[in-house]
């Protein structure tokens, strides 16, 4: 008899593996296999969330830019507000301007330079969402990594709670760039406080060109909402918002 991950049920059906990372990013070995994840949540809020990750914005433009398949086989269309980009070949990217504003393309001595925005704002609410579908991809690793001990022991039941949407909450993420990696991948590392002496781990999710870092058990920045550091945005969001 298994017990899921998330919602601790043993009475649902576990008829299906769990993919750590969504298909549409690559991702054919980081599975968890059956019986860890039931069906209920594999197939409605975790898929939602894997929806969610692989959509938003700065990922979309770097899957449609290098030609990365989803799990159809398609390869994704990244359409923004002022502008919309389709890859269809693998190779070659069709740009279509939506507005002819002087400072939304720019002839360059190398090519053209386009300023452009994404269509989701990054208010609490779509941060929120992001972090749900990061927390799923972390704690699942921590699964991987080291068994149903750890990451099914209470330490993590309020970090289910917010994955699966019934808990509220704030925190952080830290928005970069990076070296380019094809694989989604994940690396962690276990930090202990001074000011009280608790645990915590510290993630870093890479894909492409994008990088974002986090914590999901304190979830405390110091640093001001909108500042950088080291090429860094940060983006705090808090509580007091529903999610929906």
């Amino acid at each position: 008899m298994g017990i899921c991950l998330f919602c601790k049920n043993t009475k649902n059906l576990f008829s299906s593996v769990e993919h750590i990372f969504p298909e549409s990013l690559g991702n054919k070995e980081k599975i968890l296999p059956k019986g860890v994840v039931c069906d209920k949540c594999n197939n409605e809020t975790l898929s939602l969330l894997d929806s969610i990750l692989v959509n938003f914005d700065p990922i979309l433009f770097q899957r449609t830019i290098y030609g990365i398949k989803s799990k159809s086989g398609k390869i994704p269309t990244a359409n923004f507000s002022t502008i919309d980009f389709k890859n269809s070949s693998g190779a070659d990217i069709e740009v279509k301007l939506k507005r002819k504003n002087k400072g939304d393309f720019a002839q360059t001595i190398n090519g053209c330079k386009l300023n452009f925005f994404g269509k989701k704002k990054m208010d609490s609410k779509n941060l929120k969402l992001i972090s749900r579908s990061l927390y799923k991809i972390a704690l699942e690793l921590i699964y991987l990594d080291y068994g149903a001990v750890l990451a099914l022991s209470p330490r993590f039941d309020e970090i289910r709670d917010i994955i699966l949407g019934k808990k509220d909450f704030g925190g952080y993420l830290l928005l970069g760039s990076n070296s380019k990696s094809i694989e989604a991948g994940m690396s962690y590392r276990f930090i202990r406080t001074c000011e009280d002496d608790k645990e915590f781990a510290f993630f870093e999710f890479n894909y492409l060109f994008v990088k974002i870092m986090f914590d999901m058990e304190r979830r405390r920045s110091i640093l001001e909402n909108g500042s950088m550091i080291a090429n860094f945005y940060i983006l705090k969001f808090s509580e007091i918002n529903s999610i929906q």
